[in-house]
This record gives structure tokens, sequence and C-alpha cells, in this order.
């Protein structure tokens, strides 16, 4: 059985120099990404709740056909109607 010797001329130069915790992406991100961008206006915050009840009708709306219960999805998820009512603004 031969054993396979490390290759000792690589010298320090042909290695990539190691990432300082600056340089290093956050966890879940891809590196050089924008962290925190306020340059815009931000979307109305949903909470949890309503984003559920959004996603499953706009779900259900597909699924069964019915567009008018899929656009009611959408509205909630956008901030733009109440759960109970599509035309009637959330309340806040």
């Amino acid at each position: 059985m031969s054993s396979i010797a490390p290759d000792h001329n690589t010298t320090l130069s042909d290695e990539p120099a190691p990432m300082t915790t600056s340089q290093m992406p956050e966890q879940g991100q891809a590196p050089n990404t924008v962290v925190n961008d306020q340059s815009g206006a931000q979307p109305p915050m949903v909470p949890f709740k309503e984003r559920v009840i959004g996603v499953a009708k706009k779900t259900r709306g597909t699924l069964l056909g019915k567009p008018e219960l899929k656009e009611h999805g959408e509205k909630i998820l956008q901030g733009e109607a109440s759960i109970h009512n599509a035309n009637e603004p959330p309340s806040m």
C-alpha cells in the first residue's frame, strides 16, 4: 500500500488569503449581498396570521378557479385588504 505524501512545492502565495469576519457573509446570505437597504419605501408589515390567511386564499382561489378569491389573497399579502372583506382596508 502506498501513501500519498503532501506536495511541499506549494508556496503561501498560491493559497487565497483567509477571510476576515467583516468580509464573511452572514448566515443564510450569499456573498456580496446588501444586508440592510433603506433607500426605498418599505411595504406595509402584514401580521403573520394575515399572511397565512392571504396565502391560503390565494392558493384556494387558484386551485378552485376563483380569480376574485385569488385577488383577495394577493391584496391581503400586500396589506391592501382585511382578511374579512376584500374592499375594506386593514385595520392597523
